[in-house]
């Protein structure tokens, strides 16, 4: 197993110049070579000499389809693979949204990394299973390149976090318990419009896992809960009550539309990269508009309910990656809904994951 760190030269230096490329491609030499858990490479996927290194021909241009192309032929089963950087340093895929109807969903395009995992070649809007687990480490786009630089530090620091917290709108209530079955206890769960998480009770989200099954905006900010006296959205937890005091070594899967919505976002705009910043592990969330089971249908998942009941039970395994339980998450969720179903391949390709999916949980 290779743990595959991979950049574009270009999108970086566009992004933080010569100077802050070079101090980043010296942190990520570092972290090359054999570890105990394997080895780690870095790729630098459109530079000549780093891809002769290896056999093969860097990418032509900064594309997404590109830097696809000169990825594949390094990937084996069993590779993990984390990009380093955001939109701008390295692009994902902006793939067609299965879901037509846009007076129910206003997404036109979905980003997705999964193409960089794919090893079959499919194209970018089917892969829904890649073989190969894809995250991101990325900073804000007011941030500096030290500040993506301490992300690879905050990556490289053992956790020992434990528990779990569960923030809920009252409405999604019954969903989020049966999701949380094995982990929940009432004194962790906290239930919106009654409870909101701020800087000021930030000692609430002391926790291994986070599960947060709240409304999001595409505008970024806090995630929300519902108000059904006010007919309103409200916010449930805002960026600023991810301290790294209490959420350094966090796993965190957020099912709020556009959780990982992160591009042109500045990090205290951002719940996802402000966990991100604060140390914590992994946020597993959707790029785009999400669904999740009907109200009525409390324990009847499908979707991103699904989705987070399958990565949590994975995660629960001893020994068990972040990337491995996504893996898990989608094919239990594959394999339990029609093939043909434009909700499920959208919150198949719309999962992502903000972190390294080589860190193991436990």
């Amino acid at each position: 197993m290779t743990r595959r760190l991979v950049v574009s030269s270009a999108g970086l230096i566009n992004t933080y110049g010569a100077a802050g490329y070079n101090a980043l491609l010296g942190k990520l030499n570092q972290m090359s070579g054999s570890t105990s858990g394997g080895t780690t490479a870095l790729h630098i996927l459109d530079d000549t000499s780093n891809m002769a290194k290896h056999g093969f021909s860097p990418a032509s241009s900064s594309s997404a389809d590109d830097l696809r192309s000169a990825l594949r032929p390094l990937l084996e089963t069993g590779d993990t693979v984390a990009i380093i950087g955001d939109q701008r340093c390295f692009p994902a895929h902006s793939v067609p949204n299965p879901v037509s109807d846009r007076s129910i969903d206003p997404d036109d395009q979905i980003l997705t990394d999964n193409p960089y995992g794919d090893l079959a070649g499919n194209p970018p809007s089917n892969c829904t299973q890649p073989e190969i687990s894809v995250g991101r480490i990325a900073a804000g786009s007011s941030d500096s390149v030290d500040d993506l630089a301490a992300l690879l530090d905050w990556m490289a620091q053992p956790s020992m976090r434990t528990g779990y917290v569960e923030i809920t709108s009252r409405q999604w209530q019954d969903t989020s318990s049966f999701v949380m079955a094995a982990l929940a206890s009432a004194e962790r769960v906290f239930v919106s419009p009654d409870a909101r998480i701020t800087a000021g009770n930030a000692a609430n989200l002391d926790c291994k896992f986070l599960y947060c099954n709240l409304h999001g905006f595409a505008s970024g900010g806090p995630w929300m809960g519902y108000d059904p006296a006010l007919a309103l959205p409200v916010p449930a937890v805002v960026p600023a009550a991810f301290q790294s005091i209490y959420v350094s070594g966090t796993v965190c899967f957020t099912e709020a539309c556009y959780g990982l919505a992160t591009s042109q976002m500045p990090t205290n705009s951002s719940c996802a990269l402000s966990l991100l910043a604060a140390g914590a592990k992994a946020i597993i969330g959707a790029t785009g508009l999400a669904y999740g089971t009907a109200t009525v249908n409390a324990t009847d998942l499908i979707d991103a309910d699904a989705m987070a009941k399958g990565f949590f039970n994975n995660a629960l395994t001893p020994g068990e990656s972040v990337g491995n339980c996504i893996q898990a998450a989608r094919q239990l969720l594959a394999s339990t809904s029609s093939a043909t179903d434009p909700f499920v391949k959208k919150t198949l390709l719309e999962f992502q994951l903000l972190g390294d999916p080589s860190y193991v949980l436990s």
